[in-house]
């Protein structure tokens, strides 16, 4: 799965060494809607690319996660498709901070921020 990580939330990991998404960016959305992602192997089997999820956002990053990941957080997914984004869908469940943070810690960068590069 991909989801898209805004600009200023990605973060310096002195422990790693490295950037990651700060783990505010696996919550739910304020208006308590479940967390979008997209289903990276149906953009890809649609002839889409990873740039393509990032297009009309610009200095975001979009990182990776796998299904497994968050069914190991007690997280559900579901298809949601949505007219702009055919490839969407959501990650229900409670987010606590240790979620979040799993989510942050375990992601990897499709494409990184700028300011990563």
């Amino acid at each position: 799965m991909w989801r898209r990580v805004p600009p200023k939330c990605f973060i310096y990991d002195e422990n790693k060494q490295s950037w990651r998404p700060s783990s505010a960016v696996f919550d739910d959305h304020p208006d308590g809607s479940p967390m979008s992602v997209v289903l990276a192997q149906e953009a890809l089997d649609a002839g889409r690319n990873a740039e393509s999820i990032l297009r009309g956002h610009e200095g975001f990053g979009l990182v990776c996660f796998t299904a497994g990941l968050a069914r190991e957080q007690k997280q559900g997914i579901v298809r949601k498709p949505l007219p702009e984004e055919p490839a969407h869908a959501e990650v229900f469940g409670k987010k606590t901070k240790g979620v979040r943070r799993a989510f942050s810690k375990m992601c990897g960068w499709v494409v990184p921020p700028p300011a990563v590069h």
